[in-house]
């Protein structure tokens, strides 16, 4: 089980990261990680960026999640 600060200081190191990442690091569930980001966000500690499929077809064969990124925010005092 990953824990809040474990996952916000290895967002803040990593600037940038997506589910898979996550997922691959702290052998976390999907669901748990989502909860914890979905926080972080509300917090305004991270941002959720969406990127468009590199492929032409748009097929939407693939998950969503490959293009989902979570970009930390630096927050200034």
């Amino acid at each position: 089980m990953a824990s809040l600060l474990d996952l916000k200081k290895f967002i803040a190191e990593k600037k940038m990261v997506n589910i898979a990442m996550l997922l691959q690091t702290f052998h976390t569930s999907k669901e748990e990680t989502v909860a914890i980001l979905e926080l972080l966000e509300q917090k305004g500690r991270i941002k959720k960026c969406l990127a468009t499929p590199a492929c032409a077809t748009r097929c939407f064969k693939c998950s969503s999640e490959i293009f989902t990124s979570y970009q930390w925010i630096e927050v200034t005092p």
